[in-house]
Protein backbone atom coordinates (compact mmCIF):
# COMPACT_ATOMS: atom_id res chain seq x y z
CA UNK A 1 0.00 0.00 0.00
CA UNK A 2 1.47 3.61 -1.20
CA UNK A 3 0.43 7.18 0.33
CA UNK A 4 -0.59 9.42 -1.84
CA UNK A 5 1.93 12.03 -2.37
CA UNK A 6 -0.69 14.20 -1.14
CA UNK A 7 -1.16 12.30 1.68
CA UNK A 8 2.63 12.12 2.44
CA UNK A 9 2.59 16.04 1.71
CA UNK A 10 0.03 16.71 3.85
CA UNK A 11 1.41 14.41 6.93
CA UNK A 12 4.45 16.45 6.59
CA UNK A 13 2.93 19.56 6.63
CA UNK A 14 1.27 18.44 10.09
CA UNK A 15 4.22 16.97 11.90
CA UNK A 16 6.05 20.33 10.78
CA UNK A 17 3.36 22.51 12.73
CA UNK A 18 3.95 20.11 15.43
CA UNK A 19 7.47 20.72 15.47
CA UNK A 20 6.59 24.54 15.36
CA UNK A 21 4.30 24.78 18.16
CA UNK A 22 6.60 22.69 20.50
CA UNK A 23 9.46 24.80 19.23
CA UNK A 24 7.13 28.32 19.96
CA UNK A 25 6.35 26.35 23.87
CA UNK A 26 9.97 25.47 24.00
CA UNK A 27 10.93 29.14 23.22
CA UNK A 28 8.23 30.53 25.57
CA UNK A 29 9.33 28.53 28.40
CA UNK A 30 13.06 29.55 27.92
CA UNK A 31 11.89 33.40 27.80
CA UNK A 32 9.81 32.95 30.67
CA UNK A 33 12.89 31.21 32.39
CA UNK A 34 15.24 34.08 31.23
CA UNK A 35 12.55 36.78 32.55
CA UNK A 36 12.36 35.12 35.52
CA UNK A 37 16.27 35.26 36.05
CA UNK A 38 16.75 38.72 35.35
CA UNK A 39 13.90 39.57 37.82
CA UNK A 40 15.86 37.69 40.50
CA UNK A 41 19.45 39.26 39.27
CA UNK A 42 17.85 42.99 39.39
CA UNK A 43 16.14 42.28 42.90
CA UNK A 44 19.43 41.00 44.06
CA UNK A 45 21.32 44.27 42.52
CA UNK A 46 18.89 46.56 43.72
CA UNK A 47 19.22 44.73 47.64
CA UNK A 48 23.10 45.05 47.19
CA UNK A 49 22.81 48.50 46.41
CA UNK A 50 19.91 49.22 49.99
CA UNK A 51 22.93 47.46 51.36
CA UNK A 52 25.70 49.20 49.99
CA UNK A 53 24.19 53.06 50.54
CA UNK A 54 23.50 51.73 54.52
CA UNK A 55 27.36 50.62 54.94
CA UNK A 56 28.25 53.89 53.25
CA UNK A 57 26.10 55.57 55.80
CA UNK A 58 27.42 54.07 58.88
CA UNK A 59 31.35 54.73 57.64
CA UNK A 60 30.47 58.05 57.57
CA UNK A 61 28.62 58.24 60.81
CA UNK A 62 31.78 55.98 61.90
CA UNK A 63 34.06 58.54 60.92
CA UNK A 64 32.40 61.19 62.37
CA UNK A 65 32.36 59.37 65.64
CA UNK A 66 36.21 58.99 65.69
CA UNK A 67 36.39 62.60 64.73
CA UNK A 68 34.33 63.55 67.78
CA UNK A 69 36.84 61.35 70.03
CA UNK A 70 40.10 62.89 68.37
CA UNK A 71 38.97 65.95 69.21
CA UNK A 72 38.18 65.06 72.90
CA UNK A 73 41.46 63.12 73.92
CA UNK A 74 42.84 66.55 72.14
CA UNK A 75 41.18 68.54 74.36
CA UNK A 76 41.79 66.65 77.29
CA UNK A 77 45.36 66.36 76.79
CA UNK A 78 45.12 70.33 76.35
CA UNK A 79 43.84 70.03 79.72
CA UNK A 80 46.14 67.76 81.53
CA UNK A 81 49.26 69.84 80.07
CA UNK A 82 47.48 72.73 81.78
CA UNK A 83 46.82 71.45 84.90
CA UNK A 84 50.50 70.00 84.90
CA UNK A 85 52.03 73.59 84.67
CA UNK A 86 49.60 75.17 87.18
CA UNK A 87 50.78 72.58 89.67
CA UNK A 88 54.69 72.77 88.82
CA UNK A 89 54.18 76.12 89.55
CA UNK A 90 52.10 76.11 92.64
CA UNK A 91 54.79 73.41 93.94
CA UNK A 92 57.07 76.19 92.83
CA UNK A 93 55.48 79.05 95.17
CA UNK A 94 57.47 79.53 98.32
CA UNK A 95 54.39 81.45 99.42
CA UNK A 96 52.95 77.82 100.20
CA UNK A 97 55.30 75.69 101.65
CA UNK A 98 52.82 74.01 102.72
CA UNK A 99 51.07 72.75 99.71
CA UNK A 100 53.96 72.10 97.91
CA UNK A 101 54.32 69.26 100.84
CA UNK A 102 51.07 68.17 100.35
CA UNK A 103 51.78 68.03 96.43
CA UNK A 104 55.02 65.61 97.32
CA UNK A 105 52.93 63.54 99.91
CA UNK A 106 49.89 62.35 97.20
CA UNK A 107 52.30 62.36 94.44
CA UNK A 108 54.35 59.67 96.26
CA UNK A 109 50.79 58.04 97.23
CA UNK A 110 51.48 58.61 101.20
CA UNK A 111 48.53 60.92 101.89
CA UNK A 112 44.87 60.33 101.75
CA UNK A 113 41.92 63.19 100.46
CA UNK A 114 40.80 63.21 103.72
CA UNK A 115 44.50 63.82 104.77
CA UNK A 116 44.73 66.37 102.67
CA UNK A 117 41.66 68.39 103.46
CA UNK A 118 42.17 68.39 107.08
CA UNK A 119 46.13 68.61 107.55
CA UNK A 120 46.51 70.85 104.62
CA UNK A 121 43.32 73.21 104.50
CA UNK A 122 42.63 71.79 100.94
CA UNK A 123 39.15 72.14 99.44
CA UNK A 124 37.64 68.68 99.06
CA UNK A 125 37.98 69.35 94.97
CA UNK A 126 40.94 70.83 95.08
CA UNK A 127 42.22 67.64 97.22
CA UNK A 128 40.87 65.06 94.94
CA UNK A 129 41.92 66.52 92.04
CA UNK A 130 45.72 66.95 93.75
CA UNK A 131 45.19 62.94 94.08
CA UNK A 132 43.86 62.21 90.43
CA UNK A 133 46.53 63.92 89.03
CA UNK A 134 49.28 62.49 91.06
CA UNK A 135 47.82 58.84 90.77
CA UNK A 136 50.65 56.55 89.15
CA UNK A 137 50.19 56.12 85.41
CA UNK A 138 48.73 52.60 85.07
CA UNK A 139 45.93 53.36 87.63
CA UNK A 140 44.98 56.47 85.13
CA UNK A 141 44.46 54.42 82.36
CA UNK A 142 41.90 52.42 83.85
CA UNK A 143 39.79 55.65 85.47
CA UNK A 144 37.07 57.19 83.88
Amino acid sequence: MTLPPLWLAAAALVLGLIVLLVTLSLHRGVKRAQLTRERWFQTQLERLEREHRGLESALAGFGRHIDQIDERVETLGERITQLNARIDAVAADDDQPGFGHALRLASQGRVSVDELIEDFGLSESEARLLMQVNRPEEDRRFSP
